[in-house]
């Protein structure tokens, strides 16, 4: 009998020390996953063709994070499509403004779940990023009191916005996991879950000329002065020209924005790829609000520095949230900064 005591209280040991350094085998499974999400009911549809109680280790989770995020893409596709052929014969012109917010924050949402898809590299970043996009498209519709509008624009979206939620809940879930074991067990998924900071306290996603770009006295490519002094005076119209010639090129684009308080609302396009937007100082380049809901405009469109791509960089300069009682509401869309 004490053998048998003796034996448990072993197994027990190095069950503990196999579970502390990550070494014993996950016992979830799909269905154990789903009813951790915000949506079970649609997230037990995406393993109607497995067996729901298939034991999950760190590799077939990442892969039901694939068919979610593959899912939630598809899903997101089919309400762009569904918004751009919207009858807006009963819309305001105000409707028609929302709608319009609507139609290419949803674009955006594609956009975003296309990166995360596959790689899984930046899931959690892109989305919360459409996750923000669904919330600004509804804001716009409630700014101006459009709830009639609302209702019948959220009948579109349909289980989108669930999608999105359940695959946000299953990547939690996978981080979670993976943070639990040594790293050198996942060195071939070593690109899937970046870590915040590599040893140079740069993020990993940083690459390698930009880092030495930081590290190195930085020249401007043009430059930005209320006084006269440099190329352009505001930051919107150094942008007006560049666009047509910032659609490719890995190398960085350094626009230098001197001290001052800018006054406008600054829009960078998808197309505008790599740029580096430098001020002198949080408390000495300001960009602050040129329109407000009280003027006409969404939420969205009264973003004070309003972005909607990836690989961008801010130095030492400030955006406030809210800078005076006429510009109450401002949204900076940052996927990576």
């Amino acid at each position: 009998m004490d053998k048998h005591i003796s034996l448990l209280g072993f197994l027990s040991v190095v069950h503990i020390l196999l579970a502390h350094f990550g070494l014993a085998k996950c016992v979830a499974t799909y269905t154990s996953v789903c009813t951790q999400t915000p949506y079970p009911e649609l997230c037990n549809s995406l393993i109607s063709t497995t067996s729901p109680e298939t034991t999950l280790d760190d590799e077939n989770l990442f892969d039901f994070l694939d068919i979610s995020l593959k899912r939630t893409l598809a899903q997101s596709q089919n309400t762009h499509k569904l918004i751009s052929e919207m009858d807006l014969s009963s819309f305001t012109e105000l409707g028609k403004s929302a709608w319009s917010d609507c139609l290419e924050l949803y674009e955006d949402s594609v956009y975003q779940l296309n990166r995360s898809v596959g790689s899984n590299i930046d899931a959690q970043t892109w989305l919360s990023a459409a996750i923000a996009n669904g919330k600004a498209c509804e804001n716009g519709f409630i700014d101006f009191n459009l709830l009639s509008h609302l209702e019948s624009f959220s009948m579109l979206i349909s289980d989108f916005p669930k999608f999105l939620s359940n695959s946000l809940a299953i990547n939690n879930i996978l981080m979670a996991a993976s943070s639990s074991v040594p790293s050198s067990l996942y060195s071939n998924k070593q690109n899937r879950n970046r870590r915040l900071l590599a040893n140079d306290h740069f993020p990993e996603w940083v690459s390698a000329r930009d880092r030495k770009l930081l590290q190195s006295t930085i020249k401007a490519d043009i430059v930005v002065a209320q006084d006269g002094s440099g190329n352009y005076k505001t930051i919107s119209e150094a942008l007006a020209k560049l666009a047509p010639k910032r659609r490719s090129g890995s190398k960085r684009f350094v626009i230098y924005v001197k001290k001052g308080i800018y006054k406008e609302n600054v829009e960078v396009k998808k197309s505008m790829k790599n740029l580096m937007f430098i001020g002198d100082g949080i408390d000495a380049t300001i960009i602050t609000c040129s329109k407000s809901v009280r003027d006409g405009y969404t939420t969205f469109r009264s973003a004070t520095f309003g972005e909607i791509l990836d690989s961008i960089f801010y130095l030492d300069f400030a955006a406030p949230v809210i800078a005076s009682l006429d510009c109450a509401q401002h949204l900076i869309r940052m996927d990576l900064a």
